[in-house]
C-alpha cells in the first residue's frame, strides 16, 4: 500500500491534470491583464500606457504621470470534445464525449503612484494578479466498444472533476523615464498558488453483473514562490519598441493526497515537498501610430522545456507529462500577436474600436504523439474614456485541434504510452471588462489633504 501511495505521489504530483480522457489544451501563457490589451490580441509589449502596464512590461509604468487605480474581471468559458479514440492496440474504440466549464474572476486591481525623483519621472505600482484560475467542473462519459468480438460488454468510463482555487501574483513595480525617449522598469512578484481538486473515476462493464470499480483522489495544493519580470521600452511619436523579460520561478510545491479506491483496501494519505521551476520568457514589441491608428506586434519565446517539478531525491520531471526532460514531449513555444486600435474622438470623450489576431503554440504535448494545442485566438474590443475614466471591454475566442492520448482507468498512471489515441478540439471564450479610475486633479488634492491635516 505504501508503495501504491509513494506512485501516486509522484503521479499527482507530475501530471495534474491526467484524468480520464480529461480536458487539456490549457492555456499556460503567462500574459498580463486589461481588456485594452485583450482587445488588441495582448500585442501590448511596446504600447502598455495605462495601469495594467506592469503586467506586461513595467517599463510602460514610467508613461503615467497621474496616479491610476485598474480594477480587470475576467469570464472564461472552455469547452473540450474529442471524437475517434481507440485504444492503443486496437481492441476497443471509444464513443464521443464532450465537457464545458465558465468562471467569473476579478483578474486584476493595481494603483500607480508617479513621482519625479532626481529630477526624473518615476513611477510606482502595487499589483495583485490572478495569473491561473483553476476553478473547473467537469463531468464526462465515454463507451468503449469492442472491435475484436462485439457480443463483449462495453466498457462505461466516467470522469468527474471538481477543482477550486487559483495562483496569484503579488507584484511591486517600479519605472523610471531615463530620457524622453527611454524608459527601464523592473518588479518582483510573489507567487502563490492554492487549489483543492477531487478526481472521481469510475469504471465498468455493462454486462449487468461486472462489479464497478472506482478511484477517488483528494489532492490539496500549495505552490509558494517569486519571480522577476524587467523591462525596456523605446519611444518616438510614431513608433515605440519594447522588451521583457519574465524570470523564472524556482518555488515550493507541497500537496497533500487521500485516495480512496476499489483496487487497494482502506484510505491511502500521503504528503510530499517539491520544488516547482516555471520557465523564464523573452518578449518584444513594436507599435507604429499613424494618426489616430496604433499598430502592433509582439513575439513572445517561453522555455517550456524548463517547467519540472522535483521530489526529494527524484530527478526533475515535466508539470505536464510526468516524464523525465529527456523523454518529455514539452516544447519551447514562440507566439505572435498582432493587434490594431483606431480612436474615435468627440467632445471630452474617446471611444476605441480594436482588433488582433494572435498564434499560441502551448508547451505541453502528449509524449507519444507529439502533438499539443495550437491556439489560434481572434480579439475585438471597444471602450469609453474619459480624462479620468478608462471604460474597456474585449472578447477572445481560441480555438485548437490537435492528436492526444490519455489513459483508461480509475488510478493516475507514470507511463510513458497512452491507452488510448484519438482526436481532441479546445474552444475557449474569454471576456474583460477594465475600469481605470485616473486621478486628474493632484494639486486640488494636495489642498484639500492640507486642510484635513492643518497644512
Amino acid at each position: 500500500m505504501r508503495a501504491a501511495a509513494g506512485a501516486l505521489v509522484v503521479a499527482a504530483l507530475c501530471a495534474p491534470a491526467a484524468a480520464v480522457l480529461a480536458q487539456s489544451g490549457a492555456v499556460f501563457n503567462r500574459t498580463g491583464s486589461g481588456a485594452r490589451a485583450a482587445g488588441m490580441a495582448n500585442a501590448f509589449i511596446a504600447v502598455s500606457d495605462d495601469g495594467t502596464a506592469a503586467s506586461w512590461n513595467p517599463a510602460g509604468l514610467a508613461q503615467l504621470r497621474k496616479p491610476e487605480f485598474s480594477i480587470v474581471s475576467a469570464t472564461v468559458a472552455q469547452s473540450m470534445s474529442g471524437r475517434g479514440f481507440r485504444a492503443f492496440d486496437d481492441s476497443r474504440v471509444f464513443s464521443p464525449f464532450s465537457t464545458s466549464h465558465r468562471t467569473n474572476n476579478v483578474e486584476f486591481a493595481s494603483l500607480a503612484v508617479p513621482v519625479t525623483l532626481f529630477k526624473k519621472p518615476v513611477t510606482f505600482q502595487t499589483a495583485w494578479q490572478r495569473l491561473y484560475t483553476l476553478d473547473l467542473r467537469e463531468s464526462l462519459r465515454t463507451v468503449g466498444t469492442s472491435l475484436a468480438d462485439p457480443a463483449e460488454p462495453a466498457l462505461d468510463l466516467v470522469s468527474d472533476i471538481d477543482t477550486t482555487g487559483g495562483i496569484d501574483l503579488l507584484s511591486f513595480s517600479t519605472a523610471v523615464k531615463l530620457t524622453p525617449r527611454l524608459a527601464l522598469g523592473a518588479g518582483v512578484n510573489f507567487w502563490r498558488g492554492d487549489w483543492f481538486e477531487v478526481d472521481h473515476r469510475s469504471l465498468s462493464l455493462l454486462d449487468g453483473t461486472t462489479p464497478t470499480e472506482f478511484g477517488e483522489l483528494e489532492q490539496k495544493n500549495r505552490l509558494r514562490g517569486h519571480s522577476v519580470n524587467l523591462g525596456l521600452l523605446l519611444t518616438y511619436p510614431r513608433w515605440s519598441v519594447g522588451l521583457q523579460y519574465q524570470g523564472e520561478l524556482s518555488g515550493d510545491f507541497h500537496v497533500d493526497n487521500v485516495l480512496r479506491t476499489s483496487a487497494v483496501p482502506g484510505v491511502m494519505h500521503e504528503s510530499a515537498d517539491a520544488r516547482a521551476d516555471f520557465p523564464q520568457a523573452f518578449a518584444i514589441g513594436t507599435a507604429f501610430r499613424p494618426g489616430r491608428f496604433t499598430i502592433a506586434f509582439d513575439l513572445t519565446w517561453d522555455d517550456w522545456t524548463e517547467t519540472t517539478v522535483t521530489l526529494q531525491d527524484r530527478e526533475p520531471r515535466s508539470i505536464f507529462d510526468g516524464l523525465p526532460k529527456a523523454l518529455s514531449g514539452t516544447r519551447d513555444t514562440l507566439s505572435a500577436h498582432a493587434g490594431a486600435e483606431y480612436l474615435v474622438h468627440g467632445e471630452g470623450y474617446v471611444v476605441p474600436l480594436r482588433l488582433g489576431v494572435a498564434w499560441e503554440p502551448q508547451g505541453p504535448r502528449n509524449a507519444y504523439t507529439r502533438e499539443g494545442a495550437k491556439y489560434v485566438m481572434l480579439a475585438a474590443g471597444t471602450g469609453y474614456n474619459t480624462n479620468t475614466l478608462k471604460f474597456d471591454a474585449a472578447v477572445q475566442y481560441r480555438r485548437s485541434n490537435f492528436l492526444d492520448g490519455d489513459e483508461v482507468g480509475v488510478l493516475p498512471r507514470d507511463e510513458y504510452f497512452p491507452a488510448v489515441i484519438g482526436e481532441r478540439d479546445v474552444s475557449e471564450w474569454r471576456v474583460k471588462f477594465s475600469v481605470i479610475l485616473r486621478l486628474a486633479d493632484t494639486d486640488g488634492l494636495r489642498g484639500r489633504l492640507k486642510r484635513m491635516f492643518g497644512g
